[in-house]
């Protein structure tokens, strides 16, 4: 599956990740009376117990148990969210959720992750571009520097979306990661670099927080690209991972090589409230699948 390396971060997503660990609030399955024995450090960074019930997912579950248990490190990045030398005083700016999607009847299982702005970190447009910097910092986060292997991105178009606003909007930036865990191990990771947004006269309200609107740079350009477009080809990638939330669902979308030499559309939707998802797979030349079942949840 099409994996990607770790991203350049802007100075606003490097704060994003500075948030400390607190306990992980579970969807389904975790017990909340007890936690599995911690390792010095990691001691702040703590989840409940995982206790694997049902049948169907059992066999993502004890791989999913088996690596928090052992604190892998990667995994406890995406539950809690990465350490930072900002330490907790990042954490009136964001919080960290996560979401653990458990296959059915296989050992697989995919994670989305995500630091979400709270009210008192969104900037009117005028704020972030008023600094070239920072202009610069967006734009290599949200397109790998500044291009795609194969799909190199344009500079003016970087600068467009860079520049796309509404001025009754205020923004913040960031990325949403989604990881692959197959027969236990880590497999594949995909990520969005964008713009998080809300109306601007929500700006220092936190009942907004959670109404905030993603928009994943892939996304963004993927509306710009195509036959009915000004431009036909402006350097949408299909494999680099494309994301959204927006009314409560986090949708993610990409194209991977299967293992037959042809491309599969991969699809996933989760809802916020409730960790209910559904994926699809499209292979070029078989019919679509689909599956559903529910995510953990886990928030700082």
């Amino acid at each position: 599956m099409h994996t990607r390396h770790a991203s350049i971060f802007s100075i606003i997503a490097l704060l994003s990740f500075g948030l400390t660990a607190t306990t992980a609030i579970p969807q389904t399955k975790p017990s909340t009376t007890s936690s599995p024995k911690k390792s010095s450090p990691v001691v702040a960074r703590t989840i409940p117990a995982i206790k694997c019930t049902d049948p169907d997912s059992m066999a993502a579950c004890k791989s999913f148990k088996q690596l928090v248990e052992a604190r892998d490190p990667r995994l406890m990045d995406v539950l809690v969210g990465a350490p930072s030398k900002y330490g907790r005083q990042l954490a009136k700016y964001y919080r960290h959720i996560a979401f653990v999607c458990l296959a059915k009847n296989s050992d697989d299982f995919k994670t989305v992750d995500f630091s979400l702005p709270k009210a008192n970190s969104y900037r009117p447009f005028s704020f972030y571009s008023s600094v070239d910097s920072i202009k610069t910092s967006f734009e290599l986060s949200a397109f790998l520097g500044p291009s795609t292997p194969t799909h190199p991105v344009a500079p003016s178009v970087q600068d467009q979306w860079f520049n796309e606003h509404l001025n009754q909007e205020i923004y913040d930036t960031g990325e949403v990661d989604v990881h692959r865990y197959q027969d236990g191990l880590h497999a594949d990771r995909e990520m969005d670099y964008g713009k998080w947004s809300r109306p601007s006269e929500t700006q220092n309200d936190p009942t907004y927080d959670d109404k905030a609107m993603f928009e994943g740079a892939y996304v963004w350009l993927a509306g710009h690209t195509g036959d009915d477009k000004d431009s036909p080809d402006i350097g949408d990638d299909p494999e680099h991972a494309h994301i959204s939330i927006t009314d409560g669902i986090v949708y993610v979308r990409y194209r991977f090589q299967n293992q037959k030499g042809g491309n599969t559309d991969y699809g996933l939707s989760i809802q916020e409230s409730t960790g209910r998802f559904t994926e699809t797979y499209t292979p070029s030349d078989t019919e679509a699948t689909e599956h559903s079942g529910a995510c953990m949840i886990f928030k700082q």
